[in-house]
């Protein structure tokens, strides 16, 4: 096939995924147009809305699938969509939550508020309605998204995040530490709820031997290598679900505390070892997690077997592939 992943790189996933389908020997080009301090590191072509315009007349001759990602296509307001759809264009639309995330679906589903999006809700379901006209599959990559997009495709598939493992050296937090080192790495301290970790870091300073360090506005690489020297990590505790971040960070062997809702959570493998938390209970996992080093080796050991079994790149393009021949 002829493949097409346009027009924002998300958390990395766009390279990983054109990556790996080459080496299932498909024709892939990844174009990305948004770019941020993260600076992902990947087998796409990064470029600006105007620079990819001149070639679109040749990618539509030449594309069997057309896969786009965050509520964005070449053009604005959608305008390639109908063209595509007339030339027999096969489409997907894959979200990754905060483009489709209503104030009044969070308000539903989710006990905790949570920063409003690019978008107002009225923006989302306009944007959503004419979509869906022309693209009938869009992909997510779990059940607290899925939520939000399930009442417009007639085709909607969950897809995890995809790693790719061997990127990722594996160093367990050592049982012999006693000085563990927590990391929580924020991209938007609203979203993650990064007030609340600060909170029960306060709360325990007193009560355990840890060093604790925020990671912000560095890049992708950098942050890794941070990630790396880490016997916890904190992700997010707000949003019901984990990131990227959990999933590179149980990659490492390194155990993850994030709050998951309890719906989104029996949607996943039973095996998922994120540590559970609130923002009313984190400082008592933290803590529980400083004082027992074993416990920590074990989750880490557990992760990394995790993300192997359903996160490996491999695994998720087989399953993209499938998709892809579905539409």
């Amino acid at each position: 096939m002829n493949i097409v992943h346009a027009p924002t790189e998300i958390a990395g996933q766009m390279g990983i995924l054109c990556k790996e389908l080459r080496k299932k020997g498909h024709n892939v080009s990844g174009y990305n147009c948004f770019h941020t301090y993260l600076s992902y590191k990947g087998d796409i072509t990064n470029t600006d809305a105007w620079e990819l315009l001149k070639e679109l007349d040749f990618l539509i001759d030449n594309t069997d699938v057309f896969h786009f990602h965050n509520t964005n296509t070449f053009l604005q307001n959608f305008e390639d969509l109908p063209i595509l759809k007339e030339k027999g264009k096969k489409m997907v639309m894959q979200h990754w939550g905060s483009d489709v995330r209503t104030v009044k679906m969070v308000k539903k589903l989710n006990p905790y508020p949570l920063e409003p999006t690019y978008y107002t809700d009225s923006e989302i379901h306009k944007q959503l309605t004419f979509i869906s006209k022309y693209i009938d599959t869009a992909i997510v990559q779990d059940f607290e998204a899925y939520h939000y997009v399930k009442d417009y495709y007639k085709n909607i598939y969950v897809l995890p995040l995809a790693c790719n493992i061997n990127d990722f050296r594996v160093s367990y937090p050592s049982v012999n530490n006693d000085n563990p080192l927590i990391v929580h790495a924020p991209t938007n301290r609203k979203f993650k709820g990064s007030h609340y970790v600060e909170r029960a870091i306060k709360k325990i300073q007193n009560k355990g031997k840890f060093t604790y360090k925020i990671i912000e506005k560095m890049s992708h690489e950098k942050a890794v290598s941070e990630y790396l020297k880490a016997d916890i990590i904190v992700d997010q505790l707000l949003c019901g679900t984990y990131g990227m971040l959990s999933v590179e960070a149980m990659a490492m062997g390194k155990p993850v505390v994030a709050f998951i809702r309890d719906d989104v959570r029996e949607k996943f493998p039973k095996d998922l070892p994120i540590v559970q938390a609130t923002p009313e209970t984190l400082a008592d996992v933290l803590l529980e997690l400083v004082q027992n080093p074993k416990r920590r080796h074990e989750l880490g050991k557990a992760g990394r077997k995790y993300v192997s079994n359903y996160h490996s790149a491999e695994r998720v393009t087989d399953e993209l592939v499938k998709i892809y021949q579905k539409l």
